[in-house]
């Protein structure tokens, strides 16, 4: 059934694609869990639906301009705070002082956090770090559903007199691998986001934003994994400049490419992205296209070799050369060149879809594409791509676990 689903979505993007270019009109709404992970939704919550939009809110404070660096840098890290629960509701986590100083312990709390993958383990997760779950949102998505949202729980505590809330972050899951290849739905070459991202990001933000408006001196903490991580470094940057830096901790795993241009100047420091330089997905969406991270990578010391897949990616930059040939730029399935019935890379994505949202690892069901046409080198990626299983160790959460524990020596 899932199969056919997908099918049905593969075939509706592949006949929109000759359509003018937009952004789609959105319905309800970053680990991969795991790639057999893939089943949509455990909740029964109802999906709430939100008018997305690919352009930051009105503010209330402006942020920083100053250039940030995505490459490793160093950052200060503060001894951690040893004081015992000292209130009713007090949270188990131990924040820095300063939101700008790393710490890598809470990382690894975080990380645990964001590696639930399913609602009830999220809210377990939540619940055993002292947070009182409010609510969850999304994680009973239909597999079907291919509008930018991702899962999520928010959940409150108290830390040193302040309330303190929490919003953690599903990685991808069915349908979602969709949205992670619509990275760009108004095909814009001057967008300065990764949208898919950002709408999602929007989506949780205008969800909290009345009840956090209301607590003047609360704390933020903001965590994912992957798909998730991506929104989270996003919403990390809303919540900073509504609210400032020093109230939000914003920690991302695995994160995929989040700004680009002006956006990609801006310093938000107190935003950690743990990055594994030999995982793809934070190689994705393309630095050839200009993306970047919001807010400070922290790199860790690969254990395996660099994956073939990232050597591969000038094949796909080759046949989409900025962004609004990725959508638009249509290629012949039997011949070298252009043409109008072939199909564009980001169709050629799409079929990857399939794949990656499904049980099966048949790439025949790809696209057929001879080896005189442009795509050929993009699809053999692809087919590379959906059979790479040890590729996604390079991944997952606990291979990032064990980097943060062996750099930083815990």
């Amino acid at each position: 059934m899932k199969k056919t689903v997908i099918s049905i979505i593969l075939l509706a993007a592949m006949l929109l694609s000759a359509c003018t270019p937009g952004i789609a009109e959105q319905t309800t709404a970053a680990e991969e869990t795991t790639p057999a992970e893939t089943t949509a939704a455990e909740t029964t919550e109802e999906a709430v639906t939100t008018e997305e939009e690919t352009t930051a809110p009105e503010t209330e404070t402006e942020t920083e301009t100053e250039a940030q660096t995505t490459e490793e840098v160093t950052v200060t890290e503060t001894e951690a705070e040893t004081e015992a629960p000292d209130e009713e509701g007090q949270i188990t986590l131990v924040l820095p002082k300063n939101s700008s100083d790393v710490s890598h312990e809470l990382a690894l709390d975080l990380l645990a956090m964001a590696s639930g993958g399913g609602e009830a383990a999220t809210k377990n997760n939540l619940t055993v770090e002292g947070f009182e779950v409010l609510f969850t949102k999304h994680y009973d998505k239909n597999i079907s559903d291919i509008s930018h949202t991702c899962a999520y729980a928010v959940g409150k505590g108290r830390y040193k007199g302040k309330n303190v809330y929490a919003i953690v972050i599903r990685g991808t899951s069915g349908g979602e691998w969709y949205s992670n290849f619509d990275f760009a739905p108004s095909h814009d070459n001057n967008t300065q986001y990764a949208e898919n991202f950002l709408l999602s990001a929007q989506d949780i933000y205008l969800s909290v934003k009345e009840m956090f408006d209301e607590d003047k001196d609360a704390l933020f903490i903001v965590t994912g994994h992957s798909r998730g991580a991506a929104a989270a470094n996003l919403l990390g940057t809303l919540l900073d400049t509504v609210y400032g830096a020093e109230r939000v901790y914003a920690y991302t795993f695995a994160t995929p490419n989040t700004v680009r241009g002006e956006e990609a100047e801006k310093s938000y420091p107190n935003i950690f992205n743990y990055i594994n330089p030999n995982d793809i997905v934070t190689h994705l969406p393309l630095e050839a296209h200009g993306y970047k991270r919001a807010g400070v990578d922290i790199v860790l010391d690969p254990v395996t070799n660099k994956s073939p897949l990232i050597d591969s990616l000038p094949k796909l930059t080759s046949v989409a050369p900025d962004i609004e040939s990725y959508y638009n730029k249509k290629y012949a399935l039997n011949a070298p060149g252009l043409s109008d019935t072939g199909v564009s890379p980001f169709d050629l994505m799409i079929g990857l879809v399939v794949l990656l949202a499904g049980s099966s690892a048949d790439t025949s069901l790809l696209p057929k594409v001879s080896e005189d046409s442009d795509l050929y080198p993009l699809v053999s990626f692809m087919s590379s791509f959906a059979g790479a299983g040890t590729v996604f160790s390079d991944h997952m959460p606990s291979m990032y676990r064990n980097l943060i524990m062996e750099k930083f020596d815990l």
